[in-house]
């Protein structure tokens, strides 16, 4: 489980272009053209200089080192897998889709399948087209459901359910999260279960059992404390202010966002700051105090701009319309005519048949209590607006929490990058860090060592540790000098030196095996670049 909040900021800062990239969409587009403009027997060069971009922005995406010998589906899939991810990531959804469909049947039975159909099925949400993303996303949960791990089901399960809450159908979300929450139980992630009652809280929120949605978030936020994680109580706040609006205990979720909105700024988490605003707005608004609320609507309206959240920022400019309306009739044209363009705007990509069933079950939202008259053209509009935010907020926090496991790139990749980055690297002595590092750093050995035999990717472990990627690859790297990767594999290689000391009768392979390499000669060529000699002499040497 990773911080929806942090998930949220991190891809709606790409979205508003404030954040310096080393490729750029049209670069990785070229990219891809150029793969596939070229002869298959030269195609290597073109997927080698894809893949070279691609983890030259981001640590996470292998360099493969193919050759003319290479095999050419193990070669489209990479790229076409690669290529999906980063274009879902940077809101090419059209194209991601394009290359998704074309990386699926390589993909087929391998680690990447399951990835794959979760790229495909967020992308079709964030087209709006929520029976294919729906079916692609429950291909996904049955493969992972073949593991019979229930933190991973649990996870696909959120997906689905988030995909439901966005097309408008809380109902059919209901037992998808249900579902999910008892198998978060099950598996005894207390993390995971915090997101998941605060999914379950919006669904109840959407389904007008607003009742439920406060003892789901309630919980949620319980589990937060317990755990320690101000950051995320903040954003349970966040959530819970929306419920309570929903209660019309407008005074409560003032004083809630009255502690949320000071730390989230504190905390420099803008997304989330902005949608405290808009619910203080809204609890202002509605115990008639629209002077108040206008500032609250006008700050959160800013923010969205320079985010580019067109979602979110349709939210401010009817509050700021609303609440301007009788005290400042010109400021409010202004807002209304801000608020028309953008919702134009969401309009045209939004699914006609989703919207027409959101008008019909909100037609007694509370802009009706308003001057009908002069607002009618926009009541239906407005009311698409909010739904439409809740889609776009869905989508990014479903994918980027469920972004699937990275897998890791071939071994030899891995051992080629390890020897290069390790060679010089210095780690500190575990007894000269303080506690708190000690403890990371003890969690990731453990997560390790206990699947010595299995492909540990960085994704899994970030995901397993409840923190994003490159939470975690700054971290280590801060920590120890050395990457995650290179990090993970210094634990296999250590494992690996201790089964060559206390089992002599183990031959080299069945150590090779044990600590998750695939094959004897690239496990001696591995331990041999860390540790100066090969197994058979260390071994020879220590007994």
């Amino acid at each position: 489980m990773r911080s929806w909040l942090h998930i949220i900021v991190c891809v709606l800062t790409l979205v508003g272009g404030s954040v310096d990239t080393v490729a750029s969409v049209d670069d990785v587009r070229a990219l891809v053209e150029n793969f596939e403009k070229s002869d298959q027997n030269n195609s290597y060069i073109a997927a080698n200089k894809l893949l070279e971009t691609l983890h030259h922005e981001d640590e996470a995406y292998a360099v493969m080192n193919f050759t003319g010998k290479s095999d050419y589906n193990l070669i489209e899939r990479e790229v076409y897998f690669n290529a999906c991810d980063y274009l879902y990531c940077n809101n090419d959804f059209e194209r991601a889709i394009a290359c998704g469909l074309k990386a699926l049947p390589l993909c087929r039975g391998t680690e990447t399948e399951a990835d794959c159909l979760n790229l495909l099925a967020m992308s079709y949400f964030r087209l709006s087209d929520y029976n294919r993303a729906a079916d692609y996303a429950k291909q996904c949960y049955a493969l992972d459901e073949q593991t019979g791990d229930p933190d991973v089901m649990s996870s696909s399960l959120n997906t689905i359910a988030g995909i439901y809450l966005g097309a408008n159908q809380p109902k059919e979300a209901e037992k998808y999260i249900l579902k999910a929450i008892a198998m978060a139980e099950k598996a005894n992630n207390a993390a995971r279960q915090a997101v998941l009652h605060g999914t379950a809280s919006e669904i109840y929120h959407a389904m007008l059992d607003d009742d439920k949605a406060l003892t789901h978030i309630n919980r949620a936020c319980e589990i937060e404390e317990k755990l320690g994680r101000q950051d995320k109580l903040m954003v349970r706040y966040t959530q819970k202010a929306s419920v309570l609006n929903g209660l019309h205990r407008y005074a409560d979720a003032e004083q809630v966002l009255l502690t949320a909105i000071p730390a989230l700024q504190q905390m420099g988490d803008e997304h989330s700051l902005g949608i405290a605003c808009n619910k203080m707005g809204m609890a202002l608004f509605s115990q008639h105090r629209e002077a108040e609320a206008v500032p609250y609507f006008r700050r959160a309206a800013d923010i969205f701009v320079k985010m580019g959240d067109l979602g979110n920022e349709l939210h401010s400019r009817r509050g700021l319309y609303e609440s301007l309306w009788h005290s400042n009739p010109d400021s409010a044209k202004i807002e209304l005519d801000r608020f028309d363009l953008l919702k134009d705007s969401l309009y045209s990509h939004a699914n006609a048949e989703s919207l027409a069933r959101f008008n019909a079950e909100l037609e007694n939202d509370w802009l009706q209590q308003e001057n009908i008259a002069q607002r009618a053209r926009t009541r239906n509009i407005i009311i698409w607006g909010v739904l439409i935010t809740v889609l776009i907020a869905t989508a990014i926090w479903w994918w980027m929490r469920r972004r699937s496991r990275m897998r890791e790139a071939a071994l030899q990749a891995i051992i080629d990058e390890l020897s290069q980055a390790t060679g010089n690297a210095a780690s500190p002595s575990q007894d000269e860090l303080p506690v708190a590092d000690r403890d990371f750093l003890a969690q990731i050995v453990d997560y390790v060592k206990n699947n010595i035999g299995n492909n540990v990717s960085v994704e899994m472990l970030a995901d397993k540790m409840c923190i994003t990627r490159g939470h975690l690859n700054r971290k280590v790297k801060a920590i120890t000098g050395i990457t995650t990767q290179q990090y993970i594999t210094r634990i296999r290689l250590e494992h690996a030196r201790m089964l060559l000391e206390q089992n002599p009768d183990m031959n080299i392979t069945q150590v090779a095996m044990q600590c998750g390499f695939d094959d004897a000669s690239s496990f001696t060529r591995a331990f041999k670049r860390t540790f100066g000699a090969t197994p058979s002499q260390h071994r020879s040497a220590n007994n």
